[in-house]
């Protein structure tokens, strides 16, 4: 018998920070409309998150609404053990897209590699048709109106999570699109990685190809840093991971032509495993099995316009190694998903936005959703003399490939914000950066963002003496030491950029080099080895793979 209920549980939570208030638009770093994270802090608070609970005799699921509808537990009743790795806290760190990323359970992320909503509420439905009963998650995307939703079922009598994924774009445009779901397991001495021989991408400090399992690929602890792999095509049904020391395991499963994509991810057992542990507390560590339908993450597709797409995997618990080597595609004969779409009306920020545009409730102060047509109502608000309007009904155009008009709209402003849009739109998308200059030095300059945004279009006039007396009178800011140590190298003055570089106390940072390029550049210029980066950077060594940058 399945049976659903709710349920809260309290965890430490740590709070992240905003990195700005500024919407931030042709921003390589960031994913416009969503807000961006620049700190979490450091003492944790104790938060009731809302859990969604799915339970059979044999497995007990507990799926997070708050938290980007994650599965959180994985709980295997016959031998009484958690599956996954269920994180104890909910700690963000600074992963791309909007540097707020947690671990833990199995997250669903769409239409990019890690969502912007991993942290948010979304989409939560639940029912039952005949002996399977159902959670269901989802959301329509903010940035481009797309839509997905998972189903996570369980039928009476089997040990078998059943994920159900359906994709939809309803916008009259195509937008690029990856999905991954990407599961949590414990990082042991003793786990083991299970896919049959095959040839797979090695995706570390290098991109190369290599057998499977090769050279013991298929141990944890023979990782000594962070390393991903992506089987090629043609590889089998089933991976997953097995714990000899914990005594179980979790395999998926999924037909290869509908989810060819097969991620494994690890930290390794080097000096990159703080990474992993930063997100967690007591020490533990994890590694993620992830699956596809794109073979790996080094492009985006196009999603056009009206299509959907509609898949089906399974997570199966192991209790023996043998038993992962059994495991086959089960065979469940689960209901007709005819209709599964939530919309939108769970989200707050979305719905005051929907309230508006059906005039029937005021302009938000809330970031513009990109997603959505909100042009009529803008422009009504506009005609109606709000100055308010003009900010986002220019970001709105220009995010949809209209940068005069968007330009139009902004251009005799007064307001800081404003001003600041309009410099943006002309530097970036109009290509005009010497007159995007009087625009951004009107801006909001009390924000190191708008600096930084300024202090790009100085150093691309070789503006030395603007960028100094800049950076100077700046409110401090970890952004603004990276663009004094810029200063310092276009001055001829490397030993005061490395200086800088070395004496900050830098966050850790996944896939951003920022801070190693000044570096390079500034040994190189010194006449010394570039090669060794100090950890202290904060920034990893990954091989630059992988098309998850929007902006």
């Amino acid at each position: 018998m399945v049976q659903i209920h709710e349920t809260t549980r309290t965890l430490p939570f740590y709070r992240p920070g905003p990195l700005t208030n500024l919407p931030l638009i042709y921003h390589r770093e960031h994913l416009f409309p969503y807000r961006s994270y620049g700190d979490t802090e450091a003492t944790a608070v104790p938060r009731a998150f809302r859990m969604v609970v799915l339970e059979n005799d044999a497995l007990r699921v507990e799926v997070a609404p708050e938290l980007g509808g994650r599965v959180y537990r994985l709980f295997d009743k016959r031998i009484g053990k958690e599956i996954l790795f269920s994180n104890p806290v909910v700690k963000p760190v600074r992963i791309l897209p909007i540097w707020g990323f947690i671990s833990g359970g199995i997250e669903f992320n769409f239409p990019i590699a890690h969502s912007p909503t991993s942290i948010a509420e979304v989409g939560c439905a639940t029912g039952k048709v005949g002996d399977y009963g159902f959670i269901r998650v989802g959301e329509r995307e903010a940035r481009t109106g797309m839509e997905w939703v998972v189903e996570l079922g369980l039928m009476a009598d089997q040990p078998v999570l059943v994920q159900r994924t359906a994709l939809r774009n309803q916008t009259g445009a195509a937008h690029p699109w990856m999905m991954w779901t990407i599961c949590a397991v414990r990082s042991t001495e003793e786990t083991e990685f299970i896919h049959p021989p095959h040839r797979v991408l090695v995706h570390d400090d290098r991109v190369v190809e290599a057998d499977w399992p090769g050279d013991d690929l298929n141990w944890d602890r023979h990782y000594r840093q962070m390393t991903a792999l992506f089987w090629k095509p043609g590889s089998a049904p089933q991976f997953g991971a097995f714990h000899h020391d914990l005594g179980f395991g979790l395999m998926h499963v999924a037909d290869p032509p509908q989810l060819p994509g097969k991620k494994l991810w690890t930290y390794g057992h080097g000096a990159h495993r703080a990474w992993g542990q930063a997100t967690t507390e007591g020490g533990l560590a994890y590694c993620e099995i992830e699956s596809g339908p794109l073979l790996d993450q080094s492009e985006k597709s196009q999603f056009p316009p009206g299509g959907e797409q509609r898949f089906t995997e399974f997570w199966m618990p192991a209790t023996t190694r043998a038993a992962c080597d059994r495991v086959a595609i089960p065979s469940l004969h689960l209901p007709e998903w005819t209709e599964p779409w939530l919309g939108w009306k769970h989200s707050s920020w979305q719905t005051e936005w929907e309230a508006f545009r059906g005039n029937a409730g005021p302009l938000p102060s809330s970031p513009v959703p990109s997603g959505l047509d909100l042009e009529a109502a803008l422009r009504r608000e506009l005609a109606r003399d709000n100055p308010h309007a003009a900010e986002p009904l220019a970001l709105w155009l220009a995010f949809h490939k209209r940068p005069r008009e968007a330009f139009a709209v902004v251009e005799h402003s007064t307001a800081p914000t404003a001003c600041r849009v309009a410099g943006l739109i002309l530097a970036t998308a109009l290509q005009n950066s010497a007159g995007a200059i009087p625009f951004l030095e009107a801006g909001p300059l009390h924000d190191p963002v708008a600096v930084v945004e300024l202090d790009e279009r100085y150093a691309e006039f070789g503006l030395t003496e603007k960028r100094a007396a800049l950076l100077a009178t700046a409110t401090p800011h970890r952004l603004l030491i990276e663009r004094r140590a810029d200063l310092a190298l276009a001055l001829g003055q490397p030993d005061e950029a490395l200086q800088l570089l070395a004496s900050t106390d830098w966050p850790r940072e996944h896939q951003r080099y920022v801070r190693t390029t000044l570096w390079q550049k500034a040994r190189t210029a010194l006449g010394l080895s570039a090669a060794q980066v100090p950890e202290g950077l904060g920034e990893d060594n990954l091989a630059q793979f992988g098309d998850y940058w929007s902006d």
